[in-house]
């Protein structure tokens, strides 16, 4: 975190991705993104709002995003960061099952719109 921390900080746009574990992201981004709670502790908010905006990425052998979804939301509203979307690549079970699927032109799209 001690890498993390100062790259946060700095940052405007922060883009998670991560396969879909059990509904949600998985468990070293989950680990990071509590831990950046002690950015909000202490000597003034350091990742609250500050103009932040943030995009999610993530693929999975299912189709079950919604879980996910609605958390990332939820942290994008407590955050004050600007939603930029979100690419969900289901139904990615064997090695070669994304190519071709229209969210990897989705997700080329959404790196492009970030400015």
């Amino acid at each position: 975190m001690n890498k993390i921390y100062p790259v946060v900080r700095e940052c405007d746009v922060i883009v998670l991705a991560s396969p879909l574990y059990y509904w949600n992201l998985s468990g070293q981004i989950r680990t990071a993104i509590d831990r950046l709670f002690a950015l909000e502790e202490g000597d003034g908010n350091l990742l609250r709002g500050h103009g932040r905006a943030s995009a999610l990425l993530m693929a999975a052998e299912g189709h079950g995003f919604e879980d996910v979804l609605a958390y990332y939301n939820h942290l994008m509203e407590h955050l004050k960061w600007s939603n930029l979307g979100h690419v969900l690549a289901g139904g990615n079970g064997d090695l070669g099952d994304i190519a071709g699927k229209p969210e990897i032109a989705a997700a080329y799209r959404l790196g492009k719109s970030i400015v």
